[in-house]
């Protein structure tokens, strides 16, 4: 049934002001609404419910919102950590506010647990594992939650990741087991399963600071046993569940610092030189590095890159308890970004997602 239909079949949805408007008017008005305004409206009447949980709708209206990014935050405070939201903040917009959320689940929020915590986003849907064994897929916008079952085997200190294969209908979880004998398993929402994959590349050591996905794949750091000084970069295809060919850096300078991060549906290569303390970003396009941004660093700032501003600045999550700064690449400098009701917080990690009305539930 199209969504058309859907607006017609009840021609109570009509009242003596919209009866003449036409159809596709009317569902890209509703389209271009937050999630939370299209949650009230489900109760108006049948055919806007039907129409709000219609599959066509909910892709065009994550497709209209993709690009509205928001933060998802956890914050530790004094004794406990809290969950934040807050839509994407602009240098030159200090009216952007972080607002207390609740979490998915009745969980341990005492400081304890805060170091395992691990979060990821997709599709607008937040994946976190609060420890080895509470794993939740999460829709900030509809508060709808997913509890994922343990895996094949709990082990502490695994790293995860997970993306949403839009033509399969199908979101993957990805883990690799830390320890001696590092395994990976793969989790399926379609199946509801966990299934071993085997052994990380033996011939390779991992270096474990982290995994990212980006588009589907899994990029992890290592250095073939066989090369020691050179570092290289596996990928991992989650869709086929199988390692690809090697990715190789930019520059070949083996004992400089190299971080992996996801910008967007970007992979960025972070690289910092102590001697003169230059913080240089690549992202991955088309199988090629391109090096983006060169910034000096008199400070020795801890910064993380989370997002690029809608005027073209890149926003920088800050770890001496500034919160945010944004990098002016035409005046060649840092500039504070305010934001209401964050200080005293401090981000463990931010995240990236977007609105959406997608279904965790089959």
């Amino acid at each position: 049934m199209s969504m058309d239909s859907i607006l017609v079949s009840n021609p109570r949805n009509y009242n003596n002001s919209t009866q003449n408007i036409p159809n596709d008017i009317i569902i890209d008005i509703l389209t271009k609404l937050p999630v939370k305004s299209l949650l009230r409206l489900k109760g108006i009447c049948r055919s806007w419910y039907s129409l709000i949980k219609d599959e066509k709708f909910v892709k065009q209206h994550h497709d209209t919102h993709k690009n509205r990014q928001k933060y998802f935050i956890i914050s530790r405070g004094h004794e406990i950590f809290h969950h934040y939201t807050m839509d994407v903040p602009q240098v030159v917009d200090s009216t952007r506010i972080v607002s207390l959320i609740e979490p998915p689940i009745r969980i341990d929020q005492s400081l304890k647990v805060y170091p395992n915590i691990q979060y990821f986003s997709s599709n607008g849907i937040l994946f976190i594992t609060y420890s080895h064994d509470i794993i939740v897929m999460w829709n900030p916008s509809t508060r709808e939650s997913r509890r994922i079952p343990s895996p094949i085997y709990n082990n502490r200190g695994s790293m995860y990741s997970f993306c949403y294969f839009h033509y399969i209908d199908d979101y993957k979880i990805f883990r690799l087991r830390c320890g001696d004998n590092k395994e990976i398993d793969i989790f399926s929402t379609k199946s509801n399963m966990w299934k071993s994959i085997g052994m990380f590349p033996s011939n390779y050591y991992f270096l474990g600071f982290n995994v990212v996905m980006v588009d589907g794949i899994v990029y992890m750091m290592a250095r073939n046993k066989e090369n020691l000084p050179s570092v290289t970069i596996l990928r991992f295809c989650l869709e086929k569940e199988k390692f690809e060919d090697e990715l190789l850096f930019p520059y070949v300078v083996p004992w400089t610092r190299h971080v992996l991060h996801s910008l967007g549906e970007k992979l960025c290569l972070i690289r910092i030189l102590d001697d003169n303390r230059e913080f240089w970003l690549y992202t991955m396009e088309k199988n090629s590095w391109n090096k983006i941004l060169t910034i000096p660093l008199a400070l020795k700032n801890g910064l993380k890159p989370v997002s690029f501003t809608e005027d073209g600045s890149m926003m920088f999550q800050s770890f001496d308890r500034r919160g945010f700064v944004a990098y002016n690449s035409t005046l060649h400098k840092f500039e504070q970004v305010n934001v209401g009701g964050i200080k005293g917080l401090y981000f463990n990690k931010v995240v990236t997602y977007e609105e959406t009305l997608s279904s965790l539930n089959p």
